[in-house]
């Protein structure tokens, strides 16, 4: 009889190491879904771009905390209130975390993204309202992430939202870095996909953002 019970007892042990081998790989792989944005290959392009801004969740799941003033908006939210500074730290742990290389788009990459293979007044058609969150639709806040209508590429929120941080800067005279978009907090015409905007690398602001990209 106490044979029968040890041989019952370690197959009991195994078939829980397996079930908690098992869970623990699942947690990994979910981890894995969270930390790597959803991310648009170019046509024509040797690059992908963030198919959203990044959420506060994506931030929070990186640096461990959320700089954001939105926080009642939700996790899915754009996270707001960081700097270009703040965003290269990010992108370095997310690198190590990824074994990935990801960066900020160049001003040049955001903009053809932007367009999504046709030209319009904003990122996705000339209606403001039907592609972004700006000042007269946002209700003084940001919005969760791919509620508006996306651009042919399947990108959403370029135009309103959060500004969003590039990599390149304003002009050789000045070293502010650029940021395009538009956001919640301004009239459509800082939403349109020429329009360009620059401030100090250490600016933090509620309505300024980034969503990643990445050479292939």
């Amino acid at each position: 009889m106490k044979k029968y019970k040890l041989v019952f007892l370690i197959c009991m042990h195994f078939y829980l190491a397996l079930f908690l081998s098992q869970a623990e790989a699942r947690v990994e792989q979910n981890n894995k879904v969270n930390i790597v944005p959803l991310m648009v290959r170019i046509p024509g392009k040797n690059y992908e771009i963030g198919k959203y801004e990044i959420t506060q969740a994506q931030w929070q799941l990186i640096m461990g905390s959320n700089p954001s003033k939105f926080k009642k908006c939700g996790e899915n939210c754009p996270v707001e209130n960081v700097s270009w500074d703040d965003v290269q730290i990010y992108i370095h742990k997310l690198n190590a975390k990824s074994g990935l290389q990801y960066r900020l788009p160049t001003e040049q990459e955001w903009e053809y993204a932007c367009f999504g293979g046709h030209k319009s007044n904003h990122c996705g058609g000339n209606n403001a309202d039907a592609v972004g969150w700006y000042i007269h639709n946002s209700n003084n806040t940001t919005h969760p992430v791919g509620q508006k209508q996306g651009n042919g590429y399947g990108i959403y929120d370029m135009s309103g939202n959060v500004f969003e941080w590039v990599q390149g800067t304003y002009d050789n005279e000045h070293n502010w870095r650029v940021f395009r978009g538009g956001s919640w907090y301004f009239d459509a015409s800082r939403m349109l996909a020429i329009f360009r905007n620059a401030n100090f690398s250490t600016i933090r602001n509620d309505n300024l953002g980034f969503r990643i990209a990445r050479s292939l």
